[in-house]
């Protein structure tokens, strides 16, 4: 059931590829990541994490979906889809419960993504040389309490990528106990036939037969080159 909730095919965009990859911990997760047609041509890419592991954080998940893909229709910008899913979850979460969520919208005809980030790890944008993170100024987490929330927009010439991803990628640890981390996730990205696929391929691999501890997510929109 929580599999179908998740995007059954990639979506088709001419000159991009856009695709996402889930691992749960165990047999239902907190994890998810959607692709939801504006109608205009432009792409909502989220990605998000509701707090804990199990059946209770896939029965929140399942909740934050909901509201989320009913409010995307109203396409408005990131910052106030994320202030309005907020003030919702404010009200229907448990105490001590929370989502972190990055909420895109991808213009393929501008070449543009334009996001808002409620408390999630940065987006990576991988463009010339080096891998670099991008931040949000402001931004908690849904579900704690009243806030607030900024965008920021970014371009994908071609040959360049945009990553999300959740913290079960970079806190899976090795079986003594070291973390893959930040480094080895723009490593891994760096490589030319970085994937999602093979991001949680490098990320088992390194948990060595561990096991992952926590949900593990990958969304990227690749920019096809000229």
């Amino acid at each position: 059931i929580q599999r179908a909730l998740l995007p059954k095919s990639s979506p088709y965009i001419p000159g991009f590829a856009v695709s996402g990859f889930s691992i749960p911990a165990g047999a239902v997760g907190g994890d998810w990541f959607d692709f939801i047609p504006l109608g205009d041509g432009r792409w909502v890419i989220v990605l998000a994490d509701v707090s804990g592991k199990g059946m209770a954080a896939a029965l929140l998940m399942s909740a934050t979906r909901g509201m989320l893909r009913s409010l995307a229709e109203a396409c408005s910008s990131p910052a106030e889809i994320l202030s309005r899913l907020n003030r919702l979850l404010i009200e229907d979460l448990p105490t001590g419960k929370f989502v972190t969520l990055v909420y895109a919208v991808f213009d393929p005809q501008r070449s543009q993504v334009t996001f808002a980030s409620a408390g999630h790890l940065q987006p990576i944008l991988l463009s010339g040389n080096e891998p670099r993170f991008i931040e949000t100024e402001q931004g908690l987490p849904l579900g704690l309490g009243p806030g607030k929330y900024s965008e920021v927009s970014v371009s994908l010439p071609p040959g360049s990528r945009f990553v999300l991803y959740s913290d079960g990628i970079t806190e899976a640890t090795s079986p003594d106990g070291e973390e893959y981390g930040q480094a080895r996730l723009q490593a891994h990205l760096h490589a030319s036939d970085g994937s999602p696929e093979s991001l949680l391929e490098s990320v088992r691999g390194f948990a060595n037969g561990a096991g992952l501890s926590d949900d593990a997510s990958v969304v990227m929109i690749r920019a096809n080159s000229n």
